[in-house]
């Protein structure tokens, strides 16, 4: 609400600095319910604070899909496509059947709602070739981000509107 530095108050400030604080709370109460995806903060140990590190949510979810030791992912889910898979889902609901991995595929879609950066779209490139190669990943998403769109968007009180006008 501010189209330049002399317009800004104090209260204004406030204002947007708690929309921002307000933000980042909603994101917390919703990945609060994940299981497996809940923080991109890894604090470190007692000893070493400095091991503290970040590790994104796209990077953690392309980890889980490309794992070598196929844990059944509990936060993703593998929508069948064919009627072996959509059998397996079925059966492994009553019988003690391997539900179907997401990496199964030789194909990988990932959409990300809200925009993506170049930087993610490598760390996926990268993840991929070296954990399943042969494996073709499409990234798509609703808006490609630079620094200053990625801050315009978060900034805009109207975030949740497809057209944000970046």
């Amino acid at each position: 609400g501010c189209d330049s530095s002399l317009n800004l108050t104090t209260q204004k400030a406030t204002d947007a600095l708690n929309g921002i604080f307000r933000s980042l709370r909603d994101i917390a109460r919703v990945r609060m319910h994940m299981k497996q995806f809940n923080s991109i903060h890894n604090p470190g140990s007692n000893t070493h604070q400095a091991s503290a590190s970040y590790k994104p949510l796209l990077k953690q979810v392309v980890e889980e899909i490309c794992n070598p030791d196929r844990p059944d992912p509990v936060d993703i889910e593998h929508i069948s496509s064919g009627l072996t898979d959509l059998l397996k889902t079925g059966f492994s609901m009553f019988m003690k059947v391997n539900r179907p991995h997401p990496g199964d595929h030789p194909l990988l879609i990932i959409f990300m709602v809200g925009g993506v950066s170049v930087s993610e779209v490598k760390i996926v490139k990268d993840l991929v070739a070296a954990r399943k190669p042969g494996t073709q990943v499409i990234v798509l998403s609703s808006v490609l981000l630079t620094p200053h769109s990625a801050v315009e968007l978060f900034f805009s009180p109207d975030r949740l509107q497809p057209d944000a006008h970046i």
